[in-house]
């Protein structure tokens, strides 16, 4: 790496980079080939101390950083040394524990984000799935149509995402006037909802093809109690209930407004009765939530 060993926590961290178990294949064939020639001389201890990358690299692993720290520690007076075994015991608690952080790291994410205790979903994202809620897209018969590409993925995006601004635009007004452009298909916003939801929100991809996405009617409760639950915990600030209401009330009458574009598709399904209901229900657990924060 450029550098001579230094403490070996740090050190063993730096070797997360290339030991991490989902690593990105492309970025680590672009580092392994930055890598400096070794001198050809040079002996190789060999696994597990090394990974071969080619006949002039080679890679020291989290054994071989032990190992060298290992060796710093023996007094230099001799050659030859017995190794007491509670010696190597202590580095291969060390490796134990660190392989099992990195393994469990993927995982331990995705269980944090979905219980909440990772960074709440932004404002637009919220703004999302509530569209999807008010249009009862809450079953795969009611379902938003992702289309691939062509004029339709232009009406509906424009028309599902001036709902989403709307409501954004009260809660997060120095969000105005931003330039990305929302999509269904690679877009941010779901897909930050589908990460923060997990199963609660159905996204179907099809490749090169029409998807769907909706939110699982079994789970429509606890998805209005985690976007409250968010909102109250990331933006308290600036949602407080009577606020949140307010643009609630943009957002639905920003989907009313672009009705026709929706309907040229057969994607509108809100009802005013549910909608009103819907209201009460994410002001109350939104109040609900501002109470348990405070």
């Amino acid at each position: 790496m450029g550098t001579p060993p230094g403490k070996l926590s740090v050190d063993l961290a730096k070797c997360h980079k290339w030991f991490d178990p989902v690593a990105q294949g492309q970025r680590l064939r672009r580092e392994l080939l930055a890598l400096p020639d070794l001198p050809t001389d040079l002996p190789d201890p060999g696994v597990p101390m090394t990974i071969r990358v080619s006949h002039s690299k080679r890679l020291i692993t989290p054994e071989g950083r032990c190992a060298l720290e290992l060796l710093r520690e023996l007094p230099s007076d001799r050659t030859v040394h017995d190794l007491d075994d509670y010696k190597v015991h202590a580095y291969d608690l060390t490796l134990a524990s660190l392989y099992r952080t990195w393994s469990r790291h993927r995982l331990q994410a995705v269980v944090d984000l979905m219980a909440g205790t990772t960074k709440p979903l932004q404002i637009p994202a919220a703004g999302v799935v509530i569209a999807l809620l008010v249009n009862r897209c809450t079953s795969e018969r009611r379902a938003l149509t992702r289309f691939a590409s062509g004029p339709a993925q232009k009406l509906v995006n424009e028309a599902f995402f001036s709902s989403v601004q709307a409501f954004a635009d009260l809660l997060a007004p120095s969000r105005r006037g931003n330039k990305t452009d929302p999509r269904l298909v690679s877009g941010w916003m779901l897909y930050e909802a589908r990460r923060r939801l997990g199963d609660g929100l159905v996204v179907v991809e099809a490749r090169g093809r029409d998807g769907k996405v909706w939110i699982r009617p079994d789970r429509e409760q606890s998805v209005i109690d985690l976007v409250a639950r968010d909102l109250a915990r990331g933006h308290r600030a600036r949602v407080t209930p009577v606020q949140f209401g307010y643009a609630f009330d943009a957002l639905v009458l920003g989907l009313r407004s672009k009705l026709p574009s929706l309907a040229t598709f057969g994607l509108v399904h809100e009802q005013p009765t549910n909608t009103r209901r819907l209201r009460a229900r994410l002001v109350s657990s939104l109040t609900a939530s501002l109470n348990t924060t405070e």
